[in-house]
């Protein structure tokens, strides 16, 4: 005589490890409702961000408390806040500038960003399917967004570091930093087969240099994005020499009468709230006005 047994049976007394009964979890409370946003300029949440980064692999490291694994923790929190970066770049640049709101409004966006968010972040969901953790996907966005189509050279070093640790950032989301064969091949399969399945095992020092490079990338691009889309706001100006028109006032050359569409495009690329602050708006604002006549004088 067979003995019929209840799947629900089996499944409890066959298993090499019993897993316990649990509920659903309530996620709508992992989050702070009460959170109001600070009024900062992408570099500089950029820079606080990274700074609280910073203190928690700094500090457990004074406390004799690192090792690896808040190592890679700290490594992808890092990633994670250059992606933020570009990402509140881009949506000021898209409530702010004039060419870039126009190459925003043939992009779709999902029902329920276009239902429930607020006018002002409505842009973050242009890039929720995106991600900014890639130097392709960086170019890309801040191609058919800013027209930003040619990035200075020099900034291809910082660029490539960037690429490197974005790949490496795969193995701490998906290997838990067990190097695949996929990076490997990315990263260099000759000096990295070694390494195959091998852990990530960053030092402070290792993290330290990371923050570095990270910065480095980010305040090269925001200073490159800062002259070549001031740049644009007067050469595709009704004043401008260059026959596509993408802005529909030209400045005043007059500070009074610029002030204050300057200082909105300034706040966007300045850092003011932490140490070494960017130049006031009215010293940049100088500044162009004598490229312009330069530029003008000279052709």
């Amino acid at each position: 005589m067979t003995t019929v047994v209840a799947p629900d049976a089996t499944l409890a007394e066959i298993t090499p490890f019993a897993a316990p009964l649990g509920s659903g979890l309530d996620t709508a409370s992992w989050f702070d409702a009460a959170h109001t946003p600070q009024e900062w300029s992408p570099i500089d949440e950029f820079r606080a961000n990274l700074a609280e980064i910073n203190t928690l692999y700094l500090q457990a490291h004074q406390r004799g408390d690192y090792n690896s694994t808040l190592g890679g923790l700290v490594y992808l929190g890092m990633v994670s806040a250059v992606e933020g970066y570009f990402r509140s770049l881009l949506r000021h640049l898209i409530l702010t500038d004039e060419m870039c709101k126009e190459n925003a409004a043939s992009k779709t966006v999902s029902y329920a960003a276009a239902v429930h968010h607020r006018p002002e972040l409505l842009p973050e969901a242009l890039l929720e399917g995106v991600s900014l953790a890639s130097t392709k996907n960086v170019k890309s966005e801040l191609n058919s967004l800013c027209n930003v189509a040619q990035i200075s050279a020099s900034l291809d070093p910082l660029f490539q570091t960037f690429e490197d640790i974005c790949q490496i950032r795969h193995c701490g989301i998906h290997r838990f930093g067990k190097l695949g064969s996929q990076q490997a091949v990315k990263l260099g399969l000759e000096k990295h087969k070694p390494l195959l399945e091998k852990p990530l095992r960053l030092t402070v020092a290792h993290l330290q240099d990371i923050a570095e490079a990270l910065e480095a990338l980010v305040r090269g691009v925001n200073s490159h994005c800062f002259f070549d889309m001031l740049k644009r706001s007067h050469d595709n100006s009704p004043a401008g020499k260059i026959k596509t028109k993408y802005y529909s006032t030209s400045w005043n050359r007059d500070w009074a009468a610029d002030r204050s569409r300057f200082e909105k495009f300034h706040w966007i690329f300045a850092s003011t709230h932490i140490s070494n602050p960017s130049k006031p708006a009215k010293e940049m604002y100088d500044a162009f006005m004598a490229f312009i006549t330069a530029k003008e004088a000279g052709q």
